[in-house]
């Protein structure tokens, strides 16, 4: 563990050497913990949940696009299972742990903070930190319900843009319009520079899948865009609380969470309802795996519409038996 005095941090594994910086310090308990497992490998590991987090953090975590909240999420994780000897952790533990949590919280998230745990193990195994075996590593998941997808109707979007219109934040209309016209996450419009706006498309940079994807947007849109972006650096201003007014003030009713999500998923439905493919649907959303986008599929004017033609009944009722 890392502790601090008046000269700087040091590892109560070796309280001899002193750091500047608490990294350091981190750095150094990491080598001093290799070095005794290596001079005796029977030695049993005492380091803490927090602590096993800590190196994960330094070794690995600190890399990820999303780091700083992983880092406290297992944190508290950590904290409401009263900071465990890592190498005691059981699932037993972790399973108590993530029935009270389900009290609180829906069963996706409890999987979703399930997962991070998980990887964090799996990582630390593969980084050599750690000899015993991940402890949730036979946990399954919960079952998870698939939840409606609410999109919005063309009166619904009608209604939404009029107000958007209204508004005093210059910025939401066109923060909508870009979702509307890309299937964009509401991060990624919100956030766009003059300079990923070029040639006719809008490249989202920095996504959540990691890959850069670029959508062809139609002329009007194209130069609005220009036009309001002109001479700034950033081109939107912060304009979710502003969003989240208009939907009140147009009493769209949206189910708890999509408030945020809405507009792409109105995107990729009306996308697939006029015939659009689904793989084509998956590189403009930026998804990572086709499975994620293939919630869609049943929307499409196609899907299962053999079902009318082939099923029994209509020997019966139009007396073709």
């Amino acid at each position: 563990m890392i502790k601090q005095c008046t000269e700087g941090y040091y590892s109560d594994l070796d309280a001899s050497m002193i750091f500047k910086k608490e990294r350091d310090a981190q750095k150094h308990e990491i080598t001093v913990t290799f070095r005794k497992q290596r001079e005796n490998p029977h030695l049993k590991d005492n380091r803490t949940l927090h602590n096993i987090i800590d190196i994960w953090y330094t070794m690995h975590g600190k890399t990820l696009r999303d780091h700083v909240r992983l880092r406290s999420l297992l944190y508290r994780m950590s904290e409401r299972m009263n900071n465990p000897i890592s190498s005691e952790l059981t699932g037993e533990c972790f399973a108590a742990y993530r029935e009270e949590r389900t009290r609180e919280v829906s069963t996706t998230t409890a999987n979703r903070e399930h997962a991070y745990l998980r990887a964090m193990f799996n990582e630390l195994r593969r980084l050599g930190v750690i000899k015993y075996d991940n402890p949730v590593k036979d946990i399954r998941k919960f079952k998870e319900r698939e939840g409606e997808l609410r999109y919005l109707t063309h009166n619904e979007i009608s209604t939404l843009l009029f107000a958007c219109n209204q508004s005093p934040n210059q910025s939401l209309k066109h923060i909508v319009h870009v979702c509307l016209a890309t299937g964009s996450r509401w991060s990624e419009a919100e956030s766009l520079k003059g300079s990923q706006i070029a040639a006719g498309r809008i490249t989202f940079l920095n996504t959540k899948s990691g890959r850069n994807r670029s959508v062809p947007i139609c002329s009007k849109l194209f130069d609005d865009l220009k036009l309001f972006g002109k001479g700034k650096s950033s081109i939107f201003t912060a304009s979710m609380s502003a969003f989240r007014r208009v939907i009140y003030e147009t009493k769209i009713f949206l189910p708890r969470g999509q408030l945020s999500h809405v507009l792409r998923h109105t995107f990729a439905s009306h996308f697939v309802m006029q015939g659009g493919n689904v793989v084509v649907l998956r590189d403009i959303l930026g998804h990572s795996e086709i499975t994620t986008t293939m919630r869609y599929a049943h929307l499409s004017p196609e899907h299962l519409s053999d079902a009318v033609r082939l099923n029994p009944l209509n020997a019966h009722i139009h007396g073709e038996k």
